[in-house]
């Protein structure tokens, strides 16, 4: 994708899949649940987009490779924030300058 990752594009995707592609042989999907926009000026945008993911594997912290068909490769810090019955749910937050 040539233009930079923003709330409003991510907000197209919600109920899309991503498929986390950190190992090749054990790739598995997490779908995008939520955006929420903390702040937004002609100057900054902050907000977080929220995944739910299987309850195996589990997602340590870090950043993890993203993949989905129209947006591409997306490298994405994740943060584990809860677990239902169904899997764990996790956060990434974005804090970008515009220029």
């Amino acid at each position: 994708m040539s233009e930079p990752i923003n709330s409003s594009i991510m907000a197209e995707y919600v109920g899309k899949t991503f498929d986390v592609c950190d190992e090749p042989a054990r790739t598995f999907c997490v779908t995008l649940t939520g955006v929420v926009e903390h702040l937004k000026t002609e100057r900054q945008e902050t907000y977080s987009i929220y995944f739910h993911g299987p309850a195996d594997p589990f997602l340590l912290q870090g950043i993890h490779k993203l993949r989905q068909p129209e947006l591409g490769d997306l490298s994405i810090f994740l943060v584990p924030i809860g677990q239902d019955q169904d899997g764990f749910r996790y956060e990434a937050v974005f804090n970008h300058l515009i220029n």
